[in-house]
């Protein structure tokens, strides 16, 4: 019995269909980042312009250490507890004498080390922000009858003045 020669395949146009899937899913595959903060910075400040002094009281010191430990106003705490001190902070409206004047003078200056991790950092800058967003948010729900995404530029303008968001950082050490 005679045995029949096996034919090849073909495959020289396999390679030029994989590259040309490849190319095609790299082409229309989008990559979001998950990370970042995406922020507008202020200008340089003029070298000659003094920077005016601020009132202890005015000032919130919220400190990340390498460990990715917490301290606000030197006492230790958790990343939770940052929310309600910084709203606690730019809402005292003089009342306690250990948060700001009033909201136009409220600061709060986020201290970290070189060895503070990306994420922690980025946790405590985020609940500043969800602090300012919540008093605005009220704000404009007491004042116009709406939540803030919902008001005009001019009415924005004008919550935003009320509360300005304030965020200092200090060099690391």
């Amino acid at each position: 019995m005679a045995r029949r020669k096996l034919q090849e395949i073909n495959a020289g146009s396999m390679a030029d269909i994989a590259f040309l899937l490849l190319i095609f899913f790299l082409v229309t595959t989008t990559m979001e980042s998950m990370y970042g903060i995406a922020r507008k910075l202020p200008p340089p400040p003029d070298p000659q312009q003094e920077i005016p002094p601020v009132k202890e009281r005015n000032l919130l010191e919220i400190l990340i250490n390498r460990n990715d430990q917490l301290m606000i106003e030197d006492h230790p705490a958790k990343f939770s507890d940052i929310k309600g001190e910084v709203i606690k902070h730019i809402t005292n409206f003089g009342k306690d004498p250990n948060y700001a004047d009033k909201p136009k003078d409220a600061v709060v200056n986020i201290t970290h080390d070189r060895g503070t991790s990306y994420k922690a950092y980025i946790t405590v800058y985020n609940e500043i922000i969800k602090a300012y967003n919540e008093v605005r948010n009220k704000a404009a729900i007491a004042k116009y009858g709406k939540p803030f995404d919902e008001l005009t530029k001019e009415q924005q303008k004008e919550i935003k003045n009320m509360y300005p968001q304030i965020i200092a950082e200090a060099t690391p050490k």
